[in-house]
């Protein structure tokens, strides 16, 4: 029980940088990316790539993995010029399927559908208990950082971009450097997740990085909050205690899948009739 709780504790932490991180281009920047986890799987892939084929540290690996994702998140925003709104949504989902298509194809360093096998954990952290710390860390110093950027004037500048750029770009500012800027904060902290779930499952395949935690994100960010970190977080723990208690039901294993999508389902229904900002969030869901 105490192996399953810190394997859960774990997840919760990663998918916290994973759902701060798309809270900061969707939630205060108003940019709605559908290609965030595509952005999970390159640095994922990345430094499972360069630990076990090349043998390089952990460090140099997490280090390229964050800067390749947050010069991938700045190009994703140069579209963002043009295209607006549901287009830019779509636009992302594409960028989705184009990056499972090269997990799937690139079979020379992905190993396709066979996935990436033996893993390592950074010397040290081997331990699940001590990896549960290394990650625990690592989500803090997201966090705060993310804390600090979202309640400066940049902050101030990102959240009126999301509630009416051309007001924003009335009063001097510069909507699409700091659309790229949040695009590329919000691609350097996925790439960090990635790496970090990349290390800690050990075992990477295509489906890893499909729609699967794509609905877990965006339930996480809708059921916490727009615009709130916390509101992430929140969110991110009650997606998983609602996803996890089904296990302790005295249910089929074939139900469990469906039923959480249900459930899902369910509370988003909810949260969005009665709490459109969510529990916790401080913008509309348009």
């Amino acid at each position: 029980m105490f192996a399953f709780l810190i394997y859960i504790l774990t997840l919760i932490c990663i998918y916290s940088i994973i759902v701060m991180s798309l809270n900061l281009a969707m939630g205060y920047t108003g940019l709605v990316n559908f290609g965030h986890i595509g952005l999970l799987g390159v640095g994922a892939y990345t430094s499972a790539i360069l630990t076990t084929k090349f043998d390089v540290s952990f460090i140099f690996a997490i280090t390229f993995a964050a800067i390749l994702c947050a010069l991938i998140g700045a190009l994703l925003s140069i579209p963002s010029r043009k295209i607006k709104d549901d287009y830019f949504a779509l636009l992302t989902l594409g960028f989705l399927f184009v990056s499972g298509a090269v997990f799937i194809n690139w079979t020379d360093m992905t190993r396709g559908t066979l996935g990436i096998r033996g893993i390592v954990r950074p010397e040290g952290f081997a331990e699940p208990i001590s990896f549960f710390v290394l990650t625990f860390i690592m989500s803090l110093v997201t966090f705060f950082i993310l804390e600090k950027v979202t309640n400066s004037p940049f902050g101030r500048v990102l959240e009126a971009i999301r509630d009416d750029e051309q007001v924003a770009e009335s009063l001097g500012k510069n909507i699409d450097r700091a659309k790229m800027v949040a695009m590329t904060l919000s691609g350097f902290f996925v790439g960090i997740a990635g790496v970090f779930m990349a290390h800690f499952i050990r075992f990477i395949n295509p489906a890893s990085f499909w729609l699967d935690p794509l609905v877990i994100s965006l339930a996480a960010v809708v059921i916490g909050g727009l615009a709130s970190l916390r509101g992430s977080i929140l969110g991110v723990i009650l997606v998983f205690t609602i996803s996890e208690s089904l296990r302790f039901l005295s249910l089929p294993s074939t139900m469990i899948g469906p039923m959480r999508v249900i459930l899902f389902m369910i509370v988003l229904l909810v949260v969005i009739l009665f709490r459109p900002k969510g529990i916790i969030g401080r913008a509309d869901l348009d």
